[in-house]
């Protein structure tokens, strides 16, 4: 694991929130250079949307990327040569969150028209409809076995489904406003939720644990991710801070300011040395989780990133904004 329990907590330097410093430019560029040879930086922007990209997605296998976008439409594209392979239509408002299954041959989406689509990767063609939710549906998310879907929505539930049977299984309550996101576990015993009402919920789905419910945020929160190794919980939102908690026991192990204005979205590398946190200041953050350190400020979107997702090699990073481009980040490019 790469940060053991014994270990100081991450960030240690960064603790006290907005108070804490920032490295210079010259140390950004220094510690990403170390990091990673040959430093990140935009390789392609894929353009085809009409409107912003709300939703990224990258498949398991690295072959291809996923949008959601305000232009009703669902894009799958190919990662490495930028082609856009389909734009799937049938949402009738705003897509707002997608998803690949774990094997990568399905793809869910979901929107304001408070449906999730369920689509077949390699043909585009669309394999069911699901309606349940009574409000806008905002996130999405399979289990690590692929047999059942998670969805969250602003009728403030959670609920779970079993592809192939159009009614939930499951309606999961608690939280008092809107339901903004969703990760699980990769062992498949956790299910986070996180909402507009500042809470995070625990669901335990398999074995034993407290169905925590952790307060601390000081306005909606807008992203939880959860660290490859099942450790670590990192949650992020309006108030601008990301906070870092146990997975295990809910304790917050740390807090900080990330950005200058609120953070929309943030992913674990799938090697779980890296944060990448999304904000609107236009900008993208890259954090070296063990040693507490900002590692890279990327720029380059037009206005306020919405999403941000990493390829399986830990090593691509592809993100979506207001202006409706896609951007891909490399950090083996050539500089």
């Amino acid at each position: 694991m790469y940060l053991p329990q014994d270990a100081a907590p991450p960030f240690k330097a960064l603790e006290g929130g907005a108070s804490a410093s920032t490295p210079s430019a010259a140390k950004l560029r220094s510690d990403a250079k170390w990091s990673h040879p040959g430093g990140w930086r935009c390789v392609k922007t894929l353009e085809g949307h009409t409107s912003w990209v709300r939703a990224i997605a990258v498949s398991p296998d690295g072959g291809y990327v996923a949008s959601g976008s305000g232009d009703k439409r669902v894009g799958i594209w190919r990662l490495n040569s930028g082609q856009c392979l389909y734009m799937l239509e049938g949402h009738q408002a705003w897509v707002r969150s997608v998803a690949f299954s774990p094997d990568g041959k399905r793809l869910a989406s979901a929107g304001i028209d408070n449906t999730i689509r369920l689509w077949e990767v390699s043909t585009g063609k669309l394999l069911e409809v699901l309606k349940g939710h009574r409000d806008r549906v905002r996130t999405v998310t399979f289990s690590p076995d692929g047999k059942v879907l998670f969805s969250g929505g602003q009728d403030n539930t959670v609920k779970i489904w079993r592809p192939g049977h159009s009614e939930p299984i499951k309606t999961l309550t608690g939280h008092t406003h809107w339901v903004r996101s969703l990760a699980v576990s990769s062992d498949g015993t956790t299910l986070v939720s996180a909402g507009h009402d500042a809470t995070i919920r625990f669901h335990r789905l398999k074995g034993q644990g407290t169905n925590h419910v952790l307060t601390g945020h000081e306005a909606e929160i807008h992203a939880v991710a959860i660290s490859p190794n099942n450790w670590l919980l990192a949650s992020a939102g309006a108030d601008q801070t990301v906070r870092f908690w146990k997975l295990n026991s809910g304790r917050q192990i740390t807090q900080f300011q990330a950005h200058k204005a609120p953070i929309n979205g943030l992913t674990f590398s799938p090697d779980g040395k890296l944060l990448a946190t999304a904000s609107n200041d236009k900008t993208i953050r890259l954090w070296h989780v063990e040693q507490g350190k900002l590692l890279s400020i990327f720029e380059g979107h037009q206005g306020w990133v919405w999403t941000v997702a990493f390829a399986p090699d830990s090593r691509r990073l592809v993100s979506g904004g207001w202006a409706g481009k896609i951007k891909v980040w490399d950090c083996a490019a050539e500089q």
